[in-house]
This record gives structure tokens, sequence and C-alpha cells, in this order.
């Protein structure tokens, strides 16, 4: 859908598991943001189950297989060209999380290696660069490990377990913070507390995005700024043009004490080009939504 040279944002809906070849992404990290569905991660690093509304995060040079539990999934997909690091404000100079960060270590699942794969045959691997497809094929079964070890492996972490910082009036964008590279950030809005200040006016204010392209990828709920935003749809607000709540959000939000909305957040740092499919599938009137 989205696009440039630091990341790419895509949409797929598997109806079935990937089998009968192996897929390795040789230039880019990956997140499988699971928006719906279930099923495993299997690598040389062993099974990584997965569920919805978890972050799959996925080392560039990893082969890997996906096996879905059912025909109805549908992921939102990163590809990055930097890896995927949890913020530094949220670690210690050891690399732990700290006490204010919103999500914990135990939070992270990673994978287990309990089954061992020894078949020789033939393997066929499909490398991505770039743009190509290179078949590769392997003597040895591409799982065939006793072990590993170190701090580069893949992993899930549950946007439900994410637990939103509040605060007495508007809290900025970068307190919603999940992952970090030098190209971009991603946040989490989820359910959470409005701002509790008697005065306070919850609705964000109108802002213009000097820095960044903005994207949101509406998962779930009530998302409060916005009229007539529904599930699995996403919205560009390019870097420099001012945006803010629709027509009534701001009076609608008044009073309230809490927000019942899942949605995921991309920031580049560059700007980002449509795809000719994101052109085919714009909704041409969003502009105008503004409109009173």
């Amino acid at each position: 859908m989205l696009f440039n040279n630091d990341v790419r944002l895509a949409l797929a809906a598997p109806t079935q598991s990937l089998t009968g070849y192996f897929y390795k992404n040789a230039r880019a990290h990956e997140l499988l943001f699971v928006h719906e569905g279930d099923g495993t991660l299997q690598t040389v690093f062993g099974k990584l189950p997965f569920s919805k509304g978890d972050h799959v995060i996925i080392p560039k040079g990893t082969v890997y297989q996906i096996q879905f539990n059912t025909g109805d999934n549908r992921l939102l997909v990163l590809e990055s060209v930097y890896p995927f690091r949890f913020p530094n404000r949220y670690l210690n100079r050891e690399g732990q999380l700290l006490e204010h960060a919103p999500f914990y270590e135990r939070d992270i699942k990673t994978p287990q290696l309990d089954e061992h794969f020894t078949k020789k045959g033939e393997f066929l691997i499909k490398v991505k660069r770039g743009d190509l497809i290179f078949p590769y094929v392997y003597e040895t079964h591409p799982f065939d490990a006793v072990g590993w070890d170190g701090h580069l492996y893949p992993y899930t972490f549950s946007i439900y377990d994410f637990e939103p910082l509040t605060g007495r009036i508007h809290q900025p964008p970068p307190v919603h913070q999940t992952f970090e590279t030098p190209a971009f950030v991603t946040c989490a809005f989820v359910p959470r507390l409005y701002d509790y200040h008697p005065e306070a006016i919850p609705a964000p204010y109108h802002h213009s995005n000097l820095d960044s392209d903005e994207v949101l990828y509406y998962i779930d709920g009530d998302f409060m700024s916005r009229n007539d935003i529904g599930r699995g749809q996403i919205t560009l607000h390019p870097m420099g043009l001012p945006h803010g709540p629709h027509p009534g959000a701001v009076e609608r939000s008044i009073g309230k004490e809490r927000t019942n909305e899942y949605a995921l957040m991309l920031d580049t740092f560059q700007p980002l080009k449509l795809t000719r499919e994101a052109v085919e599938l714009e909704n041409k009137d969003y502009y105008k939504s503004w409109l009173e």
C-alpha cells in the first residue's frame, strides 16, 4: 500500500498455510501484525505460536514457514531495512525494560525448539531480495538444529499486553510507542482513560507533523477523533498538512471518561509513496470528511 526506501506497508488475507516451500527475506526485517487469525511461525529457532493482536517480529535472514489454524486471517505487514527496537527511553543501560515502560519482558514470547528436523532431500527456499524472488534449494531441512543462542530471534508481543500511559491533560503520541528505528516508529492505541483534568478536552488538538508522515491502521473499537472509520481502514496524513479531530469529535469527547479503541500507527521520517493498489482502493472523498 505504502512505501519509501526504508519501510514498506502491505496487507494480506491468507486463506491457507505456507506449504511446499520456505521463505526468507534477505533485505528487510518484518513485523507481521495479526489483525485476525492465529497459527504458528516455524523457524530454525523453533515454534512460535501467534494469535490475534500479536506483533510477530521476524529478523531478516530468518527462513520460515507459517501454519494458520483457519482460513480466516488478516495481516498488516511492515518490511524495514532497520531492525525493530524497543525505544531507548524504555531501557536501562543493560538493555532491560524499565518499570515505567508500557510493557514488560514477560509480555515477550520466544520460540520453543522442541522438534528436530533431520530429513534430507530437496527443500525449496524462496529468497526475497528487493523486488525479486530467488529460488534456492537446500539438501538438508532448513530447521535442522539442536539449539540456538544469542539475542537475535523472532518473537511476539501482543497489543493486548500494552499498558497505556495516561495523564491529566492530552499526552503526545510517543506515550503510545512500541518500536523504533532510525527511519520510523510504531505506536499502539489501546483502550485507556481519557485526560482527567476537570477542564481537559480529550480529543487531540489540530496539528501538523513536520517531521513525519502519519499512518493509522484501525483495528477495532470506536476511534474517538474520527467519524465513520471502520476496522481495517488505513489513513495517511502527510507531513506538513494540518489535521485533527473530525467535526463533532471534540464536543463528543468532553465529559467522557475512557476510550475503547485499538489502532496501530506508523510514523515515517521520510515521505511515503502510494502504490497503484492503494490508489485504486482510496476513498477519494476522505479529505471532505472535515467539512461541516
